[in-house]
């Protein structure tokens, strides 16, 4: 079977002298995996993780490792080497994609979404975009938070805090006894046009990472090191 599609460079592992084993996300065909043989150094940096591709590939079995060749679409890497936060977040982006979604089926609007976040990586309120980013991951995964009323009372003004079990937004009255075990819920997250602080964007991406880690720790995994890097 031959197949055309474009896609992002989740990950890389050498194999053997001259060829590289490449885990991507596609528009048609979501992750999988593809054997790059013959690989030039002056080509390496083609392959590295967050660069955008045009992609050949051919297999005869569904389960079958592909056999892939890449042509670079646009270098996202190289853009953000000497901008550390924008480079962890980028490969965030990426490891978070790899390790929570299943091979091989396609996932059109998870896609989309994430080449619009990777594109905003450019804007000054890119951390504010990836939070944003990281609620429609999670939502789109079955873990979707309710940020928009008070649990408790109903009410959506002074929402403060976010139920750690529930994923529910409480408000200040309501959350002030339980304060101590609940999250904090940032201003931004409930007003979409509000300009966060660094303190504020640290709420989001505290907030979203704690539900993160719940669902990769139910499947062995963890939070890629990147991530606690962003912001610190």
């Amino acid at each position: 079977m031959q197949v055309s599609d474009e896609g992002f460079i989740l990950k890389r592992k050498k194999f053997r002298e001259s060829s590289l084993i490449i885990t991507f996300f596609s528009l048609k065909h979501g992750i999988n995996t593809g054997l790059l043989k013959g690989v030039l150094k002056k080509d390496f940096g083609t392959y590295e993780i967050g660069n955008k591709v045009y992609i050949k590939s051919s297999f005869r079995l569904e389960n079958q490792l592909w056999n892939c060749s890449f042509e670079l679409i646009k270098n996202n890497s190289i853009n953000y080497f000497e901008n550390e936060n924008k480079l962890n977040t980028l490969l965030s982006i990426c490891y978070l994609i790899d390790l929570t979604l299943p091979s091989n089926i396609k996932q059109t609007k998870i896609f989309n979404k994430t080449e619009t976040m990777i594109d905003n990586l450019s804007k000054n309120n890119f951390i504010k975009e990836y939070v944003l980013w990281e609620l429609f991951l999670l939502s789109e995964l079955g873990y979707g938070l309710d940020l928009h009323k008070c649990t408790v009372s109903g009410k959506k003004k002074d929402l403060k805090y976010v139920s750690p079990k529930s994923g529910k937004a409480v408000s200040e009255l309501v959350g002030e006894k339980y304060k101590n075990k609940l999250l904090l819920l940032p201003k931004f997250l409930v007003d979409k046009k509000n300009n966060p602080s660094k303190e504020e964007l640290k709420k989001g991406i505290l907030l979203t990472g704690f539900f993160l880690k719940k669902i990769l720790k139910q499947n062995g995994k963890s939070i890629p090191f990147c991530r606690q890097n962003i912001l610190s």
